[in-house]
C-alpha cells in the first residue's frame, strides 16, 4: 500500500510540475519576422471609455507607429473629462497629447495573425519649480491586441490604471481603456 502511494504520488507531483513549465517562446527569428511584418503607420480611430463603464470618446482620428516596439500618441484631454478635480483635469488638457511607447510581447503567432501584450512604459510629464506639478501615467500591462499582416490591420487597447499628480496617486481615479484599430498607410 505505501508503494502504491508513493507512485501515485510521484505521477501526481510529475503531472503538476509539467503544466507549471513555460510555454515555449518564440525564436528570436519568429520575433524579427512578425516585427517586420507588422513595421509601419497605421492610421485609424482611437476610443475611450471606462474599464468597465460607459464610453467617453468615439472615433477620434489616431495614428499608430510600428517598428520594434509601438508608439501611439494618446489624447489626455479625454483623460480629464473623467477627473473631478478641475486642477488636475485642467493641467492633462494643458499638456494634450503624449507619446506612449509600448514593447511588444508575442503569445500566439497564427498563419496571418499575432497576438500581443502591451508593455507600455508611465509616461511622465515633469512639472515642478514654478511650473504646474510632476503628471505620471502608469498603465497596466495585462492589455494588448492582434495584428493581422495579411490585410494590414491592426488593434489593441492601452489601459491607464493610475493617474500621479506630484507625489500623490489620485485616488478617485477610474481606470480607463484606449482602444485603436487602424490600417497599414
Amino acid at each position: 500500500m505505501k508503494q502504491i502511494t508513493t507512485i501515485i504520488l510521484f505521477i501526481a507531483l510529475m503531472f503538476f510540475s509539467s503544466c507549471n513549465k513555460d510555454e515555449p517562446k518564440f525564436s528570436s527569428s519568429e520575433i524579427q519576422r512578425a516585427l517586420f511584418e507588422m513595421k509601419g503607420t497605421y492610421h485609424g480611430e482611437m476610443s475611450v471609455s471606462y474599464y468597465h463603464g460607459e464610453t467617453i470618446s468615439e472615433g477620434n482620428a489616431c495614428k499608430a507607429v510600428s517598428k520594434d516596439s509601438l508608439t501611439i500618441d494618446m489624447d489626455l484631454s479625454l483623460m480629464a473629462q473623467s477627473i473631478t478635480d478641475e486642477t488636475i483635469a485642467s493641467r492633462l488638457r494643458d499638456i494634450g497629447t503624449v507619446q506612449v511607447k509600448a514593447a511588444y510581447e508575442f503569445y500566439q503567432m497564427d498563419e496571418q495573425m499575432y497576438h500581443f501584450v502591451l508593455l507600455p512604459k508611465d509616461v511622465i510629464c515633469i512639472g515642478g519649480y514654478g511650473a504646474p506639478e510632476t503628471v505620471r501615467i502608469v498603465f497596466d500591462q495585462i492589455f494588448g491586441g492582434s495584428a493581422d499582416y495579411f490585410h494590414h490591420s491592426i488593434m489593441f487597447n492601452l489601459s491607464p490604471k493610475e493617474l500621479w499628480f506630484g507625489d500623490k496617486k489620485y485616488e478617485p481615479f477610474q481606470q480607463l481603456v484606449y482602444h485603436f484599430g487602424g490600417n497599414y498607410e
